[in-house]
C-alpha cells in the first residue's frame, strides 16, 4: 500500500491524458515523464511534467487551479486537493504546485541524485508486482 502511495504521489505529475494512453500500472505511468525515452527520468523531466499537467488542468487559463478544475480531474483530484494553498485563497497557483514536494520522485531516488535510473525504476515495478 505504502508503494502505491508514493507511485501515486509520482503519477501527479504525468498529465491525465498520458494516463488514459499508458496501461500496465504505475511504474509505466512513471515512465511516460521520461521525455527523452533514455530510461532514466530527471528531477527536470518530473517538473516539465507538472508543468504539463498544470498547463492542461488550468481550462480558463488564468495561472490558478480553481476548485472547481481540480475536481474536474478525477484521477487527480485527490492529490491535488493535498496540495498547499500557502495563501489560502482557495486556488493552487503555478508557483504553488511547482513548489510542493516531489515525495514519490524523492522516495524512489534511493541514491538522491536527482533522478530516477533504470534500477530505481526496476525497484520500484518489482515491489508493485
Amino acid at each position: 500500500m505504502r508503494l502505491g502511495m508514493v507511485i501515486a504521489a509520482a503519477v501527479l505529475a504525468v498529465a491525465t491524458s498520458v494516463w488514459a494512453q499508458q496501461r500496465g500500472g504505475g511504474v509505466d505511468m512513471l515512465m511516460a515523464m521520461d521525455a527523452n525515452g533514455d530510461g532514466v527520468i530527471t528531477r527536470a523531466e518530473a517538473e516539465a511534467a507538472r508543468t504539463a499537467q498544470f498547463n492542461r488542468l488550468d481550462t480558463n487559463e488564468d495561472g490558478y487551479l480553481s476548485q472547481a478544475e481540480r475536481s474536474a480531474a478525477p484521477r487527480a483530484a485527490r492529490m491535488l486537493n493535498r496540495l498547499p494553498d500557502g495563501d489560502s485563497d482557495g486556488r493552487i497557483s503555478r508557483a504553488e504546485m511547482m513548489a510542493a514536494p516531489y515525495r514519490g520522485f524523492d522516495r524512489l531516488d534511493a541514491d538522491g541524485n536527482g533522478t530516477l535510473s533504470a534500477q530505481e525504476i526496476e525497484t520500484a515495478r518489482a515491489r508493485a508486482s
